[in-house]
């Protein structure tokens, strides 16, 4: 299958080595960096961040985790808008992808384990209904893309292949969401695949499929985010809310490429976050 297939029949896309063994390691100091800063106090809420059993962070973009190494930011937007990766997202899009956010995963400090199987829509659907109707809607219009980068070895997603063109079976729904999803971290999924991903790897999936995240305390995870969406459908939610990129100089030493990139989503999103913060 080409790639295009593979992502429309399956929902999931593996590439390898999108970023060098240098790129990986430039980027994971500067993920680790923002992962401490965030547990301290994260530039967005002014208190810390997240709690010991944490095990994702978002907008490692925020002007807050540099305030003395603008280079370092100008590294991360490079990396998100990298012309090998944006080349791939446009051609499964079929469009112009637009930026929506970065994350962060990795293993807490403590608590931890095999994370709960979901669909993304879920978190946007009041019940079922309005859940398998979301999930139609995407197949027509297309959904967004979230590409998972290593930064250390992993095998902690799993994915369940074609789920994202269907609802769940009963024994995928008895899982996800039956008894007030008390079996969600189960270990029979069926026909569930963990996705092996070496320094600098990226796993691309559709986040309306069957999936899922491992973090253990004692098995080192440190994974990158970046989400896309096609630049005729913008999202305007928390993921989307960065009012920090209109600060004077947010786009001071990045690539011509990153800058074109950057200033997209700057102009699509400008009313949006300035109508939030006079709210």
């Amino acid at each position: 299958m080409t790639a295009t297939e593979q992502w429309e029949t399956e929902g999931y896309l593996v590439f390898r080595s999108v970023y060098d063994g240098r790129t990986v390691d430039r980027l994971r100091l500067i993920s680790d960096d923002c992962l401490t800063k965030w547990r301290g106090c994260s530039p967005e809420i002014g208190k810390q961040g997240g709690d010991p059993e944490s095990t994702v962070m978002r907008h490692l973009n925020h002007t807050g985790y540099f305030p003395d190494k603008v280079d370092r930011l100008s590294d991360i937007l490079n990396a998100v808008a990298d012309p090998n990766i944006l080349g791939k997202v446009t051609e499964i899009l079929g469009e112009t992808p637009l930026f929506r956010a970065t994350s962060y995963f990795f293993n807490p400090l403590s608590g931890g384990g095999d994370g709960n199987w979901h669909r993304d829509s879920q978190f946007n659907t009041s019940d079922d209904d309005a859940e398998q109707k979301l999930i139609k809607q995407r197949l027509k219009t297309g959904s967004g893309i979230q590409m998972q980068i290593a930064l250390s070895a992993s095998e902690d997603i799993e994915y369940v292949p074609g789920s994202h063109l269907r609802w769940d079976t009963p024994d995928e729904y008895h899982i996800r969401k039956a008894d007030n999803q008390t079996h969600n971290r189960s270990n029979e999924m069926p026909n569930a695949k963990r996705i092996d991903l070496a320094p600098g790897d990226a796993a691309m999936f559709n986040p309306m499929g069957l999936h899922r995240g491992r973090y253990h305390v004692d098995r080192l995870r440190r994974t990158l985010m970046w989400t896309y969406t096609k630049r005729s459908k913008p999202h305007c939610d928390y993921f989307s809310m960065q009012p920090w990129c209109l600060e004077e100089g947010y786009l001071l030493g990045v690539k011509q490429g990153t800058k074109q990139f950057f200033e997209d989503f700057i102009n699509i999103y400008q009313a949006f976050w300035q109508t939030q913060l006079r709210m």
